[in-house]
């Protein structure tokens, strides 16, 4: 979900106009753009990596490094956030290469962050906490496009149109891919015996 701090104080587009300045304003500036959007992002990237936070907060690092390194070709009058996300996808999917590469895989779906949420204060906290782990062990499971737009969709509270953007594809690989998701997500839950 959008961080409330984000629709607060300067516009980004200004923000990185203070960043490109190289005035003494300009550190400040790039310090706002991250408190602003680190949240968000480190939520998608731990989504990403699987519930990994150890390469969650490495991806984190790399997207503020690229994001910083990129600012003078931002597009003034597009939002910030999908250019962002997608630079964030894009260092996700090179450290998860680079991790295959190497033949060290991903922390499991035991490890997988709360994107379904905490549910140990419910009254049928044992039942929520076993959905809630097949539900992120499912998500895990999914190949990286499909799990990209879930949670992008899901987490992040993006447009269609948004996720389209961050993922640099067109509107309807990103309903495609959607759709594909939920598919992955509903023969999980079958296989599973969840709902029936």
């Amino acid at each position: 979900r959008v961080d409330p701090a984000v629709e607060t104080g300067a516009a980004d587009a200004e923000l990185i106009g203070r960043c490109l300045s190289a005035s003494q304003a300009a550190s400040a500036a790039f310090d706002e753009l991250y408190a602003r959007h680190a949240g968000g992002v480190f939520a998608f990237l731990r989504g990403m990596h699987r519930g990994d936070e150890h390469a969650a907060r490495d991806a984190l690092q790399e997207t503020f490094f690229r994001f910083y390194k990129a600012l003078d070709r931002f597009e003034e009058g597009k939002p910030v956030r999908p250019w962002l996300l997608r630079i964030a996808r894009n260092v996700s999917l090179d450290l998860l290469k680079k991790a295959s590469h190497q033949h060290e895989e991903p922390r499991g779906p035991e490890a997988f962050g709360a994107l379904v949420g905490d549910a140990a204060g419910a009254p049928e906290a044992a039942a929520q906490r076993e959905a809630a782990a097949l539900m992120r062990g499912a998500i895990s499971r999914m190949p990286d496009p499909e799990r990209a737009v879930f949670l992008l969709k899901h987490d992040q509270d993006m447009t269609y149109a948004e996720v389209a953007d961050a993922l640099g594809c067109s509107l309807r690989t990103a309903k495609y891919r959607m759709k594909s998701a939920l598919e992955l997500l509903g023969r999980e839950a079958e296989r599973m015996g969840v709902g029936s």
